[in-house]
């Protein structure tokens, strides 16, 4: 018998989660030599697939009942959208050395780091609709909300697409040396990133209100 509520063992899962997430930005620690980002994100990812067993071992409560699955997808995909952010801003700097992103091996560890975190969410929602097999995922409200979301998020991307445009179409000519363009599209691609996060967050604040409402 497990000493481990499976509550218990999912809140634990999470915590090792949230310490591999710290540990996946650090990088390298420079005075011992200790691959901590590597590290981190090993430990994340086992962490979310624990989680996920915890997830599938709790029991169904009144809180879960009150939520709907759109609702709980958008919470993860607020969490994992927001750790993209942080992840493609904190990367930035390496994507100003004019190489081709190929040569770069910063840039690489970087985009393997986006990348872990994008397969983490994708198996997670994955496994969550899997817990919600023989429910209705989906309706009139859910539609009218995502629909909502996605014009905030596309007009979030589109006013950081023109913010772009403008920094570089007004910037003197020495300034412009300074924007590589591994860099650009490092800045496009955190664009949608930031899109994905309004839209996600758009999507939270609107369950939220139709709660309280």
């Amino acid at each position: 018998m497990s000493v481990l509520s499976p509550r218990n063992r999912l809140i634990a899962w999470l915590a090792l989660a949230g310490v591999g997430l710290v540990l996946f930005f650090s990088g390298e620690y420079r005075d011992l030599g200790l691959p901590l980002g590597w590290f981190g994100s090993v430990l994340f990812i086992a962490s979310v697939w624990f989680a996920v067993d915890a997830v599938h071992r709790l029991p169904r409560s009144d809180d879960e009942g009150t939520l709907a699955p759109g609702e709980w997808q958008a919470w993860v995909g607020l969490a994992f959208a927001t750790a993209l952010v942080v992840a493609m801003l904190g990367a930035a700097e390496v994507f100003r050395v004019a190489l081709p992103i190929g040569e770069n091996p910063d840039a690489g560890r970087a985009g393997t780091k986006v990348g872990t975190l994008f397969v983490a969410w994708l198996v997670l929602s994955h496994v969550l609709r899997q817990r919600w097999s023989g429910r209705v995922l989906a309706d009139e409200r859910d539609a009218r909300i995502e629909a909502v979301a996605c014009e905030w998020g596309r007009w979030a991307t589109v006013a950081c697409v023109i913010g772009i445009a403008v920094l570089l179409g007004f910037s003197e000519t020495a300034r412009l040396r300074e924007f590589s363009y591994p860099f650009i599209a490092h800045l496009l691609m955190t664009t949608l990133v930031w899109g994905l996060w309004v839209e996600q967050a758009v999507i939270v604040g609107l369950y939220w209100r139709d709660r309280r409402a």
